[in-house]
């Protein structure tokens, strides 16, 4: 278990890395924050970090909200800036999570989904994805339930009225192979 929880502290700091130019204002939001390392690495540089989960997965001490999947104990607008990094796919209703964080949101939505480009891609994202999180918080962690195209995801946060700032392949090749992460940046 130690070697999961260092490798998930490496890839936080690599995540924190990539949405740092896109963070606007103070008060940030990690929704979906799993053990609460990318929280804790914007509290470094400065933001006013809270992380939010389904459970209490937290292993640093932040400021950290455990809630119901459903209805966030914030006020609408109370965050400049709402992190969903490999979250929604873990959501059975990922269209409501969006809609919750576009809800207490001000400004800017950081989204990044591991996405497939074919029937391969979906079958090892699915395999490796629900093999790696059962060994997360004693396999309290929900299983992947609705990995998406980029195009589909894109579609969604178009719905929702949300206006794409930036959008990138992050990651190397090695992990673009197994499950090609992607970040949209989108105002409020």
């Amino acid at each position: 278990m130690r070697a999961v929880a260092a490798f998930l502290r490496r890839y936080a700091a690599g995540e924190a890395a990539d949405v740092l130019p896109f963070v606007v204002g103070p008060r940030v939001l990690d929704l979906g924050a799993g053990e609460g390392w990318v929280t804790e690495r914007l509290a470094g540089h400065g933001f006013a970090a809270c992380g939010a989960d389904v459970g209490p997965f937290a292993h640093v001490p932040v400021p950290y909200v455990v809630y119901d999947g459903t209805r966030l104990p914030f006020g609408d607008a109370a965050f400049d800036t709402t992190l969903l990094l490999l979250t929604l796919h873990h959501c059975a209703k990922p269209e409501s999570v969006l809609d919750e964080a576009v809800r207490v949101t001000r400004r800017r939505l950081i989204v990044t989904e591991s996405v497939f480009n074919n029937r391969r891609d979906r079958f090892w994202l699915d395999v490796l994805d629900g093999r790696f999180n059962r060994l997360r918080h004693g396999g309290r962690m929900a299983a992947p339930l609705g990995f998406r195209r980029a195009e589909e995801w894109q579609a969604l946060f178009e719905s929702r009225g949300l206006e794409p700032i930036a959008t990138r392949w992050l990651g190397g090749r090695l992990e673009r192979l197994i499950h090609h992460p992607r970040l949209w940046a989108l105002n409020a």
